[in-house]
């Protein structure tokens, strides 16, 4: 038995190895190695096509699903501004305003205060992102959909030549909210 366990360990294994690659560059001419190669690139390339098909189609969804919800934030703005609550038309500039007061008063005590221990400053750090994001979706849903309504309204509307020019630079007057 002390030769079986000299055959299955460490060096057994490497001297097997070393025996089938020897036995398999006898065995395989260059020809059946050139067409192992090129079986290796065919693979190779099709997984390559069938990925950038794949990453096609997801970036279809993407733009597809992008597209959709842009088309359901419309609506809800829409009957926002057909509603006849006083709040919801105007829920959005007071929502910019308060956000736009709070943040300029923290930045204000926190740049002004000298008298911020180091546990305080930490908090206040910590809050800058949550700050910075609801701030960047606040003014982007504000201003782009501001926007989205303006060019909805051009297009509803068809409006050519200078009335249009005139109504993309907003020198009509629109209501507010």
């Amino acid at each position: 038995m002390g030769w079986l366990s000299k055959i299955f360990s460490s060096t057994g294994v490497n001297v097997i190895s070393s025996i089938g690659k020897v036995i398999d560059d006898l065995s395989t001419s260059d020809e059946e190695l050139a067409l192992t190669e090129i079986q290796k690139a065919k693979i190779k390339s099709a997984y390559n096509v069938k990925m950038q098909e794949l990453m096609t189609k997801l970036d279809q969804q993407a733009a597809e699903h992008e597209e959709n919800l842009e088309t359901e934030l419309t609506g809800r703005l829409k009957l926002d501004m057909k509603s006849d609550s006083w709040l919801s038309k105007n829920i959005r500039p007071m929502a910019l305003i308060f956000m736009t007061v709070v943040v300029a008063l923290l930045a204000f005590l926190t740049i002004f205060n000298k008298n911020l221990t180091p546990e305080q400053l930490n908090t206040v750090e910590a809050w800058i992102p949550f700050f910075q994001t609801i701030m960047l979706v606040i003014y982007g849903f504000y201003f782009g959909s501001r926007g989205l309504e303006k060019i909805q309204k051009i297009r509803a509307s068809g409006q050519t030549g200078t009335r249009k020019k005139s109504a993309i630079f907003g020198d009509e007057q629109e209501p507010r909210g």
